[in-house]
């Protein structure tokens, strides 16, 4: 699995307000988003790339082995003239797009889900992707999910 896709409404959708909806996740979390960078051409937000950690940013960036650490990267982009309609097959909903994205996971699911939860208690219209698959989360499903037992196959097969 190369990515988790977070699929969001193209009405009213704001990358800067995705952001803020990262950084509330990740402190809920007990996580750190930092490193985040931000591209604009003429006042206008081309995308933006973040990394979400358990520990801060000075010791991140200080840390010469990483390998034991838990992180990931996000990524959040803006909306395209074609993402309309580019994920009906999926949500039978066109005004839903790739908006944000999770890479450079590491193995981490368990990690990734204590953030996930948090994100969706607040993104409840949201929908989680894995890049490939045929089936998809909403907010609900990751919700109820979070109230049973940990399943590691939760990313790999739909459990729910």
């Amino acid at each position: 699995m190369s990515s988790f896709i977070f699929l969001k409404k193209i009405e009213n959708y704001s990358p800067e307000k995705a952001i803020e909806d990262f950084k509330k996740a990740a402190q809920k979390a007990n996580m750190f988003c930092i490193l985040i960078k931000d591209k604009y051409r003429d006042d206008l937000f081309i995308s933006a790339e973040g990394t979400l950690s358990e520990v801060d940013e000075f010791t991140f960036k200080n840390m010469d082995n990483k390998d034991n650490l838990k992180y990931f990267t996000f990524n959040v982009n803006q909306v395209e003239e074609d993402s309309i309609d580019s994920f009906t097959w999926l949500t039978q909903d066109e005004n839903y797009f790739w908006a944000l994205d999770i890479e450079n996971i590491n193995h981490e699911y368990k990690f990734i889900f204590r953030f996930l939860v948090e994100y969706f208690k607040d993104n409840g219209e949201d929908y989680l992707w894995f890049d490939d698959a045929e089936w998809y989360y909403t907010a609900d499903d990751i919700l109820k999910l979070s109230q049973m037992p940990y399943d590691p196959k939760w990313c790999s097969e739909k459990v729910i």
